[in-house]
């Protein structure tokens, strides 16, 4: 498959990815389209750099209507900034197609197909009535096992207690872990999981990739000392590939106002600009990818053959460049390089501080604590995790804490006479249970059910036992599909 016509994309959706810059899916995306495009659930452990918002985005683009006024996906991202960033990505995907993408506003209603937000405040924008669920299509948890680090899995636990069943979902984590395990269990246990790293790979053996981790504005000074080093001068034969063609044109023309000398042709001497991915690099080149590779087939095309292999990555992508060398069986080394001033001064602070623990500090305790990472890492590996964590930790925000809600039937229903306000009703006037312990109410012929939190299931439980709704016994228990 080298296209996107292979996915069975309409024409339409092909021409807009050739303008945005698009040539080929990626790994995941082959896997995943087809399947979201069926509506079936689906999980695939993906991190940033992999192309999953734009895998989700086709697969979802397949079944939105654009006649339907209503809200028909929601996105969750573990944070506002990046809420805002998948926003940005799938309006450039979908509003050609005559369908609108919005950031929620907790107190703003709004009328969209699309609505992407942090967990937090999509809860808040169903608090107060600004996005209703109940005729969501699907549901995409982007970045589960993040949003679960930040504090946010009771968040994503409520909301999604108030998602219909029916509604497709859609989950994608960088790791696996207990925690998002237990979500799946819960409520997307038939999804379909990808496995766009196949089990089996011929290995690369022998190669270092080597990369620089930064945000993508502090790239060019270090790509810039990179083409300026010796063994850059040296080599008559350099590849760098963007991820389209407008950034390697604008890139082609910062590299010549300072001073490098960019090939015109395949014949001309200089550095050689591409895009997209290369279908392979020539023997002895010094191969540079101006962002992470996609997927393995791309890895390869970077690495194999070439005299030296250099990613620029963002810090969000690092996880997934892991992963491929991981699978390729290639060695992934930090870029030597030369730091702007301010980043230089930070580090001579961090080593300060890490010197002076070593000379100072009684480290026994900790020597034991780290022993047993001493099989799986080496030293290095496990004193950079260490300055990582001494840089870059900062606490948690602190997230309210939201209830998990459990589903109590009522033995009364519209036959009844029964009204939600009834239920409510019975509920604060025999338990000490607040109406914000109260979720969604349901009222059927013969019964109704009633989402109240987790916590005080039991006491509403005991509390109406002998308890009457319009005449009739409640008869409340635990709701048995």
């Amino acid at each position: 498959m080298n296209g996107f016509r292979d996915l069975k994309l309409d024409s339409e959706v092909i021409e807009h990815l050739s303008r945005l810059g698009y040539r080929r899916p990626t790994a995941l995306q082959r896997e995943a389209v087809p399947v979201i495009a069926r509506g079936t659930s689906a999980l695939g452990v993906a991190s940033a750099g992999s192309g999953k918002t734009l895998a989700y985005g086709l697969g979802i683009l397949a079944r939105l209507e654009p006649g339907d006024p209503g809200l028909q996906v929601l996105v969750l991202r573990p944070t506002d900034d990046g809420a805002l960033a998948t926003a940005e990505a799938l309006h450039r995907l979908l509003y050609p197609h005559g369908l609108t993408v919005e950031v929620v506003q907790p107190r703003v209603s709004s009328a969209v197909h699309v609505a992407v937000a942090s967990p937090s405040a999509a809860l808040a924008a169903v608090e107060h009535s600004a996005i209703k669920l109940e005729g969501l299509r699907t549901l995409v948890v982007d970045g589960a096992s993040s949003m679960v680090e930040l504090g946010a899995g009771e968040v994503l636990e409520t909301l999604t207690a108030q998602i219909p069943r029916q509604t497709q979902r859609i989950l994608l984590t960088s790791e696996l872990t207990r925690e998002v395990e237990d979500w799946i269990d819960r409520h997307a246990h038939r999804a379909r999981r990808f496995a766009y790293l196949p089990s089996e790979v011929q290995p690369l053996s022998g190669v270092t990739v080597e990369f620089c981790a930064a945000p993508r504005h502090q790239w060019l000074p270090v790509l810039g000392h990179l083409l300026s080093g010796g063994a850059a001068r040296s080599s008559s034969n350099i590849q760098l590939h963007c991820r389209f063609e407008s950034e390697a044109q604008m890139l082609a023309d910062q590299l010549t106002v300072r001073g490098f000398q960019v090939a015109a042709g395949a014949a001309e001497p200089g550095i050689r600009m591409g895009w997209g991915e290369p279908d392979r690099v020539e023997p002895g080149a010094l191969s540079i990818s101006w962002g992470v590779p996609p997927d393995l087939e791309a890895l390869r095309a970077y690495a194999q053959g070439a005299a030296r292999a250099v990613v620029f990555a963002e810090p969000k992508e690092v996880a997934h460049l892991q992963r491929l060398t991981s699978a390729l069986g290639v060695r992934l080394s930090a870029l030597k390089s030369t730091l702007p001033g301010e980043a230089l001064r930070s580090a001579q602070a961090t080593r300060d501080q890490l010197r002076e623990a070593l000379t100072h500090c009684d480290l026994e305790p900790y020597m034991h604590l780290l022993e047993p990472l001493l099989e799986e890492f080496s030293p290095t590996q496990i004193a950079a995790a260490a300055t990582a964590l001494l840089r870059e930790r900062t606490p948690a925000p602190t997230t309210p804490q939201l209830p998990a809600w459990t589903r109590l039937y009522f033995g009364v229903g519209r036959r009844d006479g029964v009204r939600p306000a009834d239920l409510v009703g019975a509920i604060t006037g025999e338990a000490p249970v607040g109406g914000d312990r109260i979720g969604r109410i349901e009222i059927r012929d013969t019964h109704s059910s009633v989402e109240v939190a987790a916590s005080v299931a039991d006491q509403v439980i005991k509390s109406l036992a002998t308890a009457t709704i319009r005449g009739r016994p409640a008869n409340v228990r635990l709701y048995r599909e």
